[in-house]
C-alpha cells in the first residue's frame, strides 16, 4: 500500500516539475519522505534548493515583514520595543504552570532558551542583559527563515513539540479554550477577540479544533509563506499589525 502510495506522489512531483511548479512539489515530497525518506531525501534537497528565497527577498514581502511585526509585538510582554531573554524564560515559565505533564518542564525551558538563542539573536552570544530591537529581530528571522528552508522537516518537529505543549488534556486536538490560554501566556494578558481569530484561521475544516496537521501547516505557512493568500492565511499569534 505504501510503495503503491509512494509512486502515486513521486508521479505527480514529476508532473509539478516538468511544469516548473516546485513550490507545489515541496508538501508532495513532504509526505513521500514520511514513507521513504533514504529514497526521497535527495530529490527533496535539489527541488527545496531551488524555492529557497534569500533573506532579503523575504525581507522584501510587505506581508512577511508584517507577520513578523505582529509576532515582535506579541513577545513582547513589556511592551517596551525589545524582546529579551527573561521574557522567553517568564514564557516559558508560565507555559509551564498550564501543564497537565509536569515532565515537560525542563523540555520546555530548553525550547525557549533555543528560540531566543538561535532565532531571535540570530545565534549571537547572549547574556542576561541581552535585548533585541525589532529591525535587529527582522534581519535575524529572516536569516533563520531562509537557511531552514531546506530543513522543513526540522521545522515541522519543533511545530510537533510545541503541539503537545499546547494540547494540555492529551486529546489529540488543540481546543477553542485551550488555544486562547496558549496566546494569553505568550501576550501575558488574556485577549479572546484575538485569539479566537488566530484560531479560526488555523481551524481549517471548522469543526471547532485544531488537528495536529492544521497547527503544523499553519505555523510553517506563517513562518515561510512571504505572499498572501485568499483562500489559506493562517495567523496563529492573530490579526497582522499594520506593516
Amino acid at each position: 500500500m505504501e510503495e503503491e502510495r509512494l509512486k502515486s506522489l513521486m508521479s505527480w512531483v514529476e508532473k509539478l516539475e516538468r511544469e516548473r511548479k516546485y513550490e507545489r512539489a515541496i508538501p508532495v515530497l513532504e509526505e513521500a519522505l514520511a514513507i521513504a525518506p533514504k529514497n526521497v531525501e535527495m530529490r527533496y534537497n535539489l527541488i527545496a534548493e531551488l524555492v529557497k528565497m534569500s533573506p532579503e527577498e523575504f525581507l522584501s514581502s510587505n506581508f512577511w515583514v508584517a507577520k513578523m511585526k505582529t509576532y515582535f509585538k506579541v513577545m513582547d510582554t513589556n511592551q517596551n520595543g525589545f524582546l529579551s531573554r527573561s521574557e522567553y524564560e517568564e514564557i516559558a515559565e508560565r507555559l509551564i504552570q498550564n501543564q497537565n505533564d509536569r515532565s515537560k518542564d525542563e523540555e520546555i525551558r530548553a525550547v525557549f532558551r533555543s528560540l531566543f538563542d538561535n532565532f531571535v539573536a540570530g545565534g549571537n552570544q547572549v547574556d542576561a542583559q541581552t535585548q533585541i530591537g525589532y529591525e535587529e529581530f527582522l534581519a535575524n528571522a529572516a536569516k533563520a527563515v531562509s537557511s531552514m528552508q531546506s530543513s522543513r522537516e526540522a521545522g515541522k518537529r519543533k511545530n510537533e513539540v510545541f503541539f503537545d505543549f499546547v494540547d494540555t488534556d492529551g486529546s489529540g486536538e488543540i481546543s477553542r479554550e485551550e488555544y486562547r490560554k496558549y496566546l494569553a501566556i505568550y501576550s501575558g494578558g488574556e485577549d479572546t477577540d484575538c485569539a479566537d481569530r488566530a484560531f479560526d484561521s488555523i481551524d481549517v475544516d471548522g469543526n471547532g479544533s485544531i488537528s495536529r496537521t492544521e497547527f503544523i501547516e499553519g505555523h510553517m505557512h506563517y513562518w515561510y509563506e512571504p505572499t498572501s493568500d485568499p483562500s489559506y492565511s493562517p495567523l496563529p499569534y492573530g490579526p497582522l499589525v499594520d506593516s
